[in-house]
């Protein structure tokens, strides 16, 4: 069973565009791929479980997995759910 095949069944994907491209890709190469994390939260959730979890999968399989830590992202912020944008965080602040 393929990576992809796992991921599906186990529920990590639920709809995605080109879906035919991006299982012969996973079948056919190694990838590097990466998942990041907003430096600033108080801690990790089971949302980031989650999206850690399909990393492994990934890892186990062949696949790169890179990990990063904020950033950018964590100067700015993750937007999704909010009604107006954060102040921009200074990188002092962050660290």
């Amino acid at each position: 069973m393929s990576v992809f095949d796992v991921l599906k069944e186990r529920g990590f994907i639920a709809q995605l565009s080109h879906e035919e491209e991006i299982r012969e890709l996973l079948e056919k190469e190694k990838i590097t791929f990466y998942i990041g994390f907003d430096p600033t939260a108080d801690s990790l959730h089971v949302g980031h479980f989650i999206a850690l979890m399909a990393m492994a999968h990934m890892q186990r399989a062949g696949h790169r997995p890179i990990a990063l830590l904020g950033g950018g992202t964590g100067m700015i912020g993750e937007p999704s759910g909010k009604d107006s944008m954060r102040k921009m965080l200074t990188p002092e602040f962050i660290q």
